[in-house]
């Protein structure tokens, strides 16, 4: 009794470690869509501008939250200040994904 017990709190913690190492942050979810955006809006030149960057970003932070639970997408938004924060976050991480030339 007391093996099949371990066996079953070892599969538990797998499962649990599985789940938590491949959930996206709501910054990162929002990153990864703002990349792909960026990508497609690059100009033949290798160029995009401050303001369809911020499109991309306004746009995949849009459709992270439709994608989202009511309830999550209240708490995630209730605080402004969080707000900015998590943009920040955003903002540094499509950094990464900007053409070298801006």
């Amino acid at each position: 009794m007391n093996l099949h017990l371990s066996k079953n709190c070892t599969l538990f913690f797998l499962l649990m470690t599985f789940i938590f190492t491949n959930a996206q942050t709501i910054e990162e979810e929002v990153a990864k869509k703002s990349c792909e955006c960026i990508q497609m809006k690059v100009s033949t030149n290798g160029q995009i501008s401050k303001a369809e960057t911020q499109k991309c970003v306004t746009k995949s932070g849009d459709e992270v939250l439709k994608s989202k639970d009511l309830q999550e997408v209240k708490r995630l938004t209730k605080n402004m200040e969080e707000v900015v924060k998590r943009l920040k976050i955003i903002y540094k991480m499509v950094e990464k994904c900007l053409p070298n030339s801006q």
